[in-house]
């Protein structure tokens, strides 16, 4: 039950808000809408009737609710709007923004009513990525558009998912590709080669090769994350911190080389004030736009050519894929490396067991080279009838 009351307030006029009651529960929604209830004018008038149509509204929304009824009037809504709402509630995602991107360029300025998102227009979509993008990229976009589309249903504003009426033989197949990771010969050219780049961005590279730190962990890293404890009779460095991607707890060893880069950054920043942050020249200051990751990345490349590197292969990404890379070859132990990427599934870590050919090489050389000795040829098929 929705019902429209007045509150009297001064000068002969009153508030208007909602008294309702749902489910057991009963609360009030004030509109904000005022008006006089003497001698009232044309503006009065008007603010009654809105508050009036805002109560039928409001009525509408609870009948739709009990019911479990589809509201047509919400499925008119347009697509793009809900799903840039849809991705502001969540956590900062650079895939996310991409699909919205992506589904803007392929809208237009024309709106999509959410009714018209069909198996159909979905296809379409697909078929204009594949145009510009790999087929990973198209099939991840298209993954978010489907979990939006699972929201809506869950929210009874559509009845079902469009895309789940698509055959699965006609569905994108995820492609391996081959991740970018240098050897730690090439990361010891990169350490050799001077490049006009900030000292910071070099560091926290290096940093992200010798942990496996993400960008989005790595730039908001602070001195609190470090942790000094004895370990086997010795004092050694770890790292605790929370992942941004999955939200999860981490706390494991650092390696030499990155226990060496924070002793640096320590002596570098003595009597600085640098807010607590290891890094703070590649502190994100635009979680939207992403202004210090584009920067740092451009560094990046320009650093990886002046050492002779594909540069176009070069981001700070390719840290974390040499890090898993470097200590899957090293080791071979799958499931500890998957700890230390902080990955829940071991599954995910797979990824990273593409052995390169050096390995390879070295691996088929290890087996013993055995003498033949001459014996008696085998009687032939003559010889033996």
């Amino acid at each position: 039950m929705v019902a429209l009351r007045e509150k009297k307030i001064s000068k002969g006029r009153v508030s208007f808000y909602l008294d309702i009651y749902h489910c057991g529960k009963r609360w009030y929604e004030f509109l904000g809408i005022h008006a006089r209830t003497e001698k009232p004018t044309a503006a009065d008038k008007s603010n009654r009737q809105l508050a009036e149509e805002i109560c039928i509204r409001r009525q509408h929304e609870l009948i739709v609710d009990n019911h479990g009824l589809i509201d047509k009037q919400m499925k008119l809504g347009d697509f793009v709007d809900f799903f840039e709402q849809y991705i502001g509630s969540r956590k900062s995602n650079s895939n996310l923004s991409s699909t919205l991107y992506q589904l803007k360029r392929f809208v237009g300025k024309q709106a999509l009513p959410i009714a018209k998102v069909t198996t159909a227009w979905l296809k379409e979509f697909e078929a204009f990525l594949l145009k510009t993008i790999s087929v990973n990229s198209a099939l991840s976009y298209l993954k978010n558009v489907g979990a939006s589309l699972n929201y809506l249903v869950s929210k009874q504003v559509i009845a079902r998912n469009p895309w789940h009426a698509v055959p699965k033989s006609e569905r994108l197949k995820k492609k391996d590709t081959k991740r970018t990771a240098w050897t730690i010969e090439q990361l010891e050219s990169l350490a050799a080669t001077s490049c006009n780049i900030k000292h910071q961005y070099r560091q926290a590279y290096f940093f992200a090769c010798f942990t496996g730190l993400r960008w989005s962990d790595t730039n908001g890293l602070r001195w609190d994350n470090i942790v000094e404890r004895y370990f086997d009779g010795k004092l050694e460095w770890f790292i605790h911190f929370t992942q941004q991607k999955t939200d999860s707890p981490e706390y494991f060893p650092l390696s030499d080389q990155a226990v060496s880069i924070l002793k640096s950054r320590k002596q570098e920043s003595a009597g600085i004030d640098d807010g607590g942050y290891i890094f703070p020249e590649v502190k994100e200051t635009d979680s939207k736009n992403k202004l210090v990751q584009a920067r740092v990345n451009y560094a990046l490349k320009k650093w990886a050519k002046a050492a002779g590197l594909d540069h176009t292969r070069m981001r700070f990404h390719t840290g974390r894929h040499s890090y898993a890379t470097n200590l899957l070859e090293r080791t071979g132990e799958l499931y500890t490396v998957s700890k230390l990427l902080g990955h829940k599934s071991i599954q995910t870590t797979q990824i990273y067991a593409q052995v390169r050919d050096t390995v390879k090489y070295a691996a088929v050389k290890t087996l013993p080279c055995i003498e033949l000795v001459p014996g008696s040829s085998l009687p032939t098929a003559d010889k033996a009838a």
